[in-house]
């Protein structure tokens, strides 16, 4: 159990993702939404996701939540998607596709099961993870997440405010993680993060700016053109929260730095795309080196929770990218915290301040 306020969280991540046979997914796509076509699976941590090639020439996602989901989460998702798209509509964004009674959330009960069903248009695109980027995308990331966030900036809803695991804001509460931890290396790497943590940002927390975030902002949530590389989508919006505004930036830049050979680099890049955008205040670029270690520990951290105690829902956690984490990590702890204090100031265009 976590240390936050809501166990219901972790049972959440605890659970089985939803189980249909394919032609009962047809159908109740077909019943619900009027959409006809064939059907082929994507990952996804807590929905059953599906590619839908529709008869009509469409491509859409297919989204089945199961009963550890809330509606009013799911209703957050939904409202952020659509003020994104009042807001900054050239976003890549998904959009929400209504069902043929006009509701966005359609509840289907079957079997004794209660499922909550979704769909949004579908963004073409390579998940960034599989490439290697450039300098030039690393700036555009950073401009993108900044893009939402200015977009989302004056957007709220009730959902948004929940304890959820994987904000950080709550990083220290997953103290307690760090013995689901394989090597007594890991264990200590983890430890002095988290202390880190304790000295550097919690005393910061609340003068921090926050809003609704993205939260996710991870390789395999941001697809590439294959044609020029540029950014063709932004997915997955299931962890939006809102939390310290930081914290998009920071989980940006970290998930930037697998398979990094210069992280200071690759992180001053992301800060200076996302402050063309959106300045970034004293205090944020003061927690954002620490806040970048943060979100690599927590991946780490509930990954290897999830496999100990529920292996059947972790398909999704690819054992390669904790080793990019784990990797990016131990770079990240032999560098000097004022030089690279210093060298994100510079990007972010505040100098020695």
């Amino acid at each position: 159990m976590s240390g936050l306020a809501a166990p219901a969280l972790d049972d959440a991540l605890m659970a089985p993702l939803p189980q249909f046979a394919g032609d009962e997914l047809a159908q109740m796509l077909r019943e619900h939404f009027g959409i006809s076509g064939s059907l082929a699976r994507i990952s996804g941590e807590r929905d059953l996701n599906l590619h839908v090639a529709c008869a009509d020439g469409r491509d859409v996602v297919f989204k089945i939540c199961g009963d550890s989901d809330s509606a009013e989460e799911l209703a957050f998702q939904n409202a952020a998607l659509t003020h994104l798209a009042r807001t900054d509509p050239a976003l890549p964004v998904p959009r929400v596709v209504a069902a043929r009674d006009g509701s966005t959330i359609v509840v289907h009960e079957s079997g004794g099961r209660r499922n909550l069903l979704r769909v949004l248009t579908y963004l073409p695109g390579e998940p960034a993870l599989g490439s290697a980027l450039s300098r030039a995308q690393r700036v555009e990331i950073g401009m993108l997440a900044a893009r939402l966030d200015r977009a989302l900036a004056d957007f709220d809803h009730p959902g948004a405010h929940r304890a959820f695991i994987w904000d950080l804001v709550h990083f220290a509460s997953l103290r307690e993680k760090v013995a689901f931890l394989d090597t007594g290396q890991r264990k200590a790497l983890a430890e002095r993060v988290l202390d880190r943590f304790a000295e550097a940002v919690a005393p910061l927390l609340p003068a921090l700016p926050r809003q609704v975030i993205h939260n996710d902002l991870n390789q395999n949530n941001l697809l590439l053109q294959p044609q020029d590389g540029s950014v063709s989508g932004i997915i997955d919006f299931g962890d939006m929260i809102r939390t310290i505004r930081v914290a998009e930036v920071a989980i940006a830049a970290a998930h930037l730095l697998y398979r990094e050979a210069d992280p200071p680099s690759a992180m001053a890049q992301v800060v200076k795309g996302y402050a063309r955008v959106l300045p970034l205040e004293t205090d944020e670029i003061a927690v954002l080196p620490v806040l970048i270690q943060a979100r690599l520990v927590t991946r780490e951290l509930i990954v290897s929770w999830r496999r100990q105690a529920n292996p059947a829902a972790t398909t999704s956690y690819r054992d390669d990218v904790s080793r990019f984490g784990w990797e990016a990590l131990a770079r990240c702890d032999a560098l000097s915290p004022t030089e690279l204090h210093a060298r994100l100031a510079e990007a972010a265009g505040l100098g020695n301040r």
